[in-house]
């Protein structure tokens, strides 16, 4: 009797090491912030009142048109998380991007501006770990906005905001207690239903433009790498 409750006391102390010995625990604070590119595939609808004469009279046609294209980006998230139980953390995630761009075909001096910003709560499913070692399932879901500058002398503006969402997989990698570095591979999604185009003259020119509508989304894949801090 004394052998097994030794043998019982002995397992249930070096399970507790164990635990405490763990890269990812309740109560766990982990900071990260980190740099990638994301590749993605786009969808784009434009809706669009068009006057026609026809037998000395006027008529208005709908034109829709849908294209499908490509963007590419520079991703930089920062990310804080909190251990609710030592396999789930939740918090949030920003993320600020910059879209590649070409130049002006009319001005190859004028290159337009694209950025957007995200504002995610982020969920993290830990169910590989050890000491150094913690590969979290994370999934994101939350509030986009998207910018386009023309950087043309009328001041020519596009922008909207939507929903993103995206999954990925994120190894972390401890040197020692508190500092480690993370990876990052994953897909992601935006959608943004309503952009608004603008000068220096008029802050909507959708309405002024035969009812003008502009839709635009995304889906891909994104990868990158950064620094990650715990707080005990």
């Amino acid at each position: 009797m004394k052998k097994l409750l030794l043998l019982l006391i002995v397992a249930i102390y070096c399970h507790t090491l164990n635990a405490q010995e763990k890269s990812f625990q309740k109560g766990k604070i982990t900071i990260g912030i980190g740099a990638g590119f994301g590749l993605f595939g786009t969808k784009s609808h434009q809706e669009q009142d068009e006057s026609v004469y026809y037998n000395g009279s006027i008529h208005t046609n709908r034109v829709v048109k849908d294209t499908i294209g490509g963007a590419a980006s520079g991703t930089f998230p920062l990310t804080v998380e909190y251990g609710i139980t030592n396999w789930l953390g939740i918090g949030g995630r920003f993320g600020y991007s910059k879209y590649i761009s070409n130049a002006d075909s009319t001005n190859k001096h004028i290159k337009p501006t694209v950025t957007g910003l995200d504002c995610d709560l982020m969920v993290n499913f830990h169910f590989i770990k050890t000491k150094h070692f913690d590969m979290p399932i994370q999934l994101t879901l939350g509030y986009s906005k998207l910018k386009y500058m023309a950087n043309d002398a009328n001041g020519s503006a596009a922008k909207g905001s939507g929903l993103n969402y995206g999954f990925a997989l994120v190894p972390h990698i401890y040197f020692g207690n508190y500092v480690g570095i993370f990876f990052n591979l994953g897909y992601a999604g935006m959608s943004y239903p309503n952009m608004t185009f603008s000068n220096n003259t008029n802050s909507n020119l959708n309405s002024g433009s035969g009812n003008y509508v502009y839709k635009i989304k995304g889906n891909g894949v994104n990868a990158g790498l950064g620094v990650a801090v715990k707080f005990h």
